[in-house]
């Protein structure tokens, strides 16, 4: 297993995931680049491949015990919620919040909200209440 991270090549993909993780650090490594390559080729954006490195992360840091000892104390509960509601800010950037015609393709539904470059549109409950 693997880590690598170049803060001076922000145009390769593994290294802006792990800016957006938070995991730029060997010491203190939370994914190995093997476990994000296979995120890559699970997930076909770029937001649901950092929502899922953040489903990893939880899953690691679930299995640790918070602990106390004299003065020191370690809670892997907040690690874990901070990288919980990491999770779902990174889905929510790529969930499809515009109608969305049900006799359309599917493939070209897929397209369109694989497609990074195209506007969502915004609605909101009551936002015609002042009209």
């Amino acid at each position: 297993m693997t880590f690598s991270y170049d803060e001076t090549d922000l145009s390769m993909e593994l290294n802006r995931i792990r800016l957006e993780l938070g995991d730029t650090d060997e010491d203190d490594a939370l994914l190995q680049n093997e476990e994000i390559a296979q995120v890559q080729t699970e997930q076909s954006t770029f937001y649901r491949r950092v929502a899922s490195c953040c489903r990893l992360i939880c899953a690691k840091i679930a299995k640790k015990v918070n602990y106390k000892l004299s003065r020191l104390s370690e809670d892997a509960s907040i690690l874990y919620d901070r990288y919980k509601e990491m999770e779902k800010m990174f889905s929510a950037k790529t969930s499809t919040n515009y109608p969305w015609v049900g006799s359309i393709k599917t493939d070209l539904k897929a397209d369109v909200e694989a497609n990074t470059n195209l506007v969502k549109a915004r609605f909101k409950r009551g936002q015609m209440d002042n009209v």
